[in-house]
């Protein structure tokens, strides 16, 4: 991302907060994970790492707009925020027992939620299903399964958007999976 990518998320959480609630799969699913690091990628207004820090995890909530970290900045005294380019950003390894990410994609970051993840951690991840001139910013049909087929598939759903964005934007992709402990076949 760029400092014109900044400033378009800027406008964009200036113009519309987002939603207030939480997503619906981290609600019906946050609860496999076990509580300790969790990381909300993309986090815009922070909706999910508030969600999770009032559970009882320890959230790391990344996004590249000023505006939405500087809302979700002193919101909770679990949430630590980071204001940062995603392009460049490097997740820490078995680092987290809880990875969300919500209506972003980079496939950079595939291998490096693979390497984050603690053994038993869950991974929850929802995104759009684009057309085939979208594919730099949206997932293909069976593309989020695919890259994340290490892990133990808990939930795999593609459908119809709950929310109307586009009609570019009109379906969705989301994963629930475990990454196993090692020594468990």
């Amino acid at each position: 991302m760029t400092d014109q990518d900044r400033r378009r998320w800027d406008e964009k959480y200036r113009k519309d907060p987002g939603a207030a609630t939480p997503a619906a799969i981290l609600e019906k699913f946050w609860h496999l994970a076990p509580l300790g690091n969790a990381v909300d990628i993309a986090c815009g207004n922070g909706r999910n790492s508030i969600f999770l820090a009032e559970k009882g995890f320890a959230v790391d909530a990344v996004d590249i707009s000023t505006v939405a970290t500087a809302k979700l900045t002193g919101r909770h005294p679990n949430i630590h925020v980071h204001c940062l380019d995603l392009d460049t950003w490097q997740m820490p390894e078995d680092c987290y027992t809880l990875v969300v990410n919500f209506r972003f994609l980079d496939r950079r970051l595939f291998p490096m939620i693979l390497k984050g993840l603690k053994p038993g951690g869950v991974l929850i991840f929802e995104s759009f299903i684009g057309k085939e001139k979208d594919v730099a910013f949206c997932l293909q049909p069976n593309e989020l399964l695919h890259a994340f087929e290490s892990l133990r598939i808990v939930y795999y759903e593609e459908k119809k958007s709950d929310a109307h964005h586009s009609d570019r934007f009109d379906q969705t992709a989301a994963l629930v999976a475990i990454k196993i402990h090692p020594n468990v076949a």
